[in-house]
């Protein structure tokens, strides 16, 4: 914790001006003999302690409450007063050795959480949520869901959908939980349509109308990209940007339309937009023309869309991911063939929710990512991009398979599963 026993230095300065430096210099000893315990006993309170506790990474914000109740009551107030809205990106690392990181956008460090104690199946899937994104392990006998971001709670235990499904969409919308797509075909009984949508509410799943036509060949988690919001799951084809929604406390679905403001674009994302209203934020990857002797590039750029008529929002002008952030995600390379290059199409994926989220190479997780952060009031959705270096275990091991995923990281998760390592990105 530096960066706390950096910030407690301010405070001991100024006690030094009240009681002599003979106190300070017997306070620096206690703070490097014990730490954050020793901390506790100084005299910071109210809005010192405060501005102590604001400067605190959030990974140690979960120790610095349980130093003493005033502690606790700083870290509350801290947190009232400047919120950190932006959610965090968890990458769950399926390898040699199952782990997760956590990048913290506020400190700009990633934190390294143990495995789980509990038993949880080696193949995990992903459950999308407006509260954020949960992982999930579905079986035969049912599906169970992460009880907190970080994957370190005990699972809830769902019954499985009613349709053995190999590669579904799974989102969580209200107290409900969504099943898209993803059917097995060679298990479907006499009757049974492949593109039926499943809502589990009440301890037990509900069959509804099946998908849309448009989507339905690319009814899959492969091939569709998804943003819940508490209302409705949005779906959109990843090549063609065919999108409908659907809500399950009415078991409907909405209109069905082609999202293409540029018809240049090869891929799709979609995202949950500025909260308030059923917003979206559209993201399309392209490979911009090449000038006579320089080679294409790969240019990212978003549009905010109104959710509930699926048409992009009046007088909004889009954004474009700075060049540099985009060819790093997308770097050329310099020993190939330029001809090849220009066939393979780039492929995003998108994770994120009314604050923000973060923009990735879903052929290449393992790069890094480009956090976004919506902007409040009107004007362009997107406010500023920031690069997110590649997380230390991930380089690690880049063979492993990795499930990335979006969500707010409280005091309650990080309390939970106490980080065994931070690092600052670089």
């Amino acid at each position: 914790m530096v960066a706390l026993e950096m910030c407690a230095g301010v405070g001991v300065r100024g006690h030094e001006l009240k009681h002599g430096r003979q106190r300070h210099e017997e306070v620096g000893s206690e703070v490097a003999g014990d730490g954050v315990a020793s901390l506790g006993e100084m005299d910071l309170y109210g809005d010192v302690l405060e501005s102590v506790v604001e400067r605190v990474p959030a990974a140690d914000l979960a120790a610095s409450a349980r130093v003493s109740r005033e502690w606790l009551r700083a870290v509350r107030a801290a947190l009232r007063r400047r919120p950190r809205r932006l959610p965090w990106l968890v990458v769950h690392l399926h390898g040699r050795r199952r782990r997760t990181a956590a990048y913290d956008p506020h400190s700009g460090a990633w934190v390294t959480v143990p495995a789980a104690r509990h038993d949880t199946p080696s193949h995990v899937r992903l459950v999308r949520g407006a509260g954020g994104d949960r992982v999930c392990a579905l079986s035969l006998s049912g599906l169970a869901v992460s009880g907190d971001p970080l994957g370190k709670d005990v699972c809830v235990a769902l019954k499985a959908p009613g349709v053995w499904r190999v590669d579904p969409v799974f989102a969580a919308v209200g107290d409900r939980v969504v099943a898209l797509g993803g059917a097995c075909q060679l298990a479907l009984g006499e009757g049974e349509d492949a593109s039926v949508v499943e809502v589990h509410e009440s301890g037990s799943w509900t069959a509804c109308g099946p998908m849309p036509a448009e989507l339905r060949e690319s009814a899959a988690a492969t091939w569709l990209s998804v943003a819940a919001t508490d209302q409705r799951v949005y779906l959109t084809d990843r090549s063609t940007g065919w999108a409908s929604w659907f809500d399950p406390a009415k078991q409907q679905w909405g209109p069905t339309c082609r999202l293409r403001p540029d018809a240049t674009v090869s891929t799709w994302g979609l995202a949950p937009g500025r909260g308030g209203a059923e917003r979206l934020v559209l993201f399309g990857a392209k490979r911009c023309g090449r000038a006579e002797q320089a080679k294409s590039r790969v240019v990212i750029q978003a549009w905010e869309v109104d959710g509930d008529g699926l048409a992009l929002s009046r007088g909004a002008a889009h954004d474009t991911m700075p060049g540099e952030m985009s060819e790093r995600l997308f770097p050329r390379d310099e020993d190939g063939d330029e001809e090849d290059e220009e066939e393979m199409s780039p492929s995003i994926g998108v994770c994120g929710n009314a604050a923000g989220g973060y923009v990735y190479n879903a052929a290449d997780p393992a790069i890094g990512a480009v956090l976004y952060e919506l902007r409040d009031g009107v004007g362009s959705a997107v406010e500023r991009w920031e690069w997110v270096p590649c997380a230390p275990s991930v380089e690690a091991e880049p063979l492993g398979r990795f499930i990335l995923a979006c969500s707010p990281v409280g005091l309650d998760e990080l309390a939970r599963g106490q980080p065994a390592a931070c690092t600052t990105a670089q």
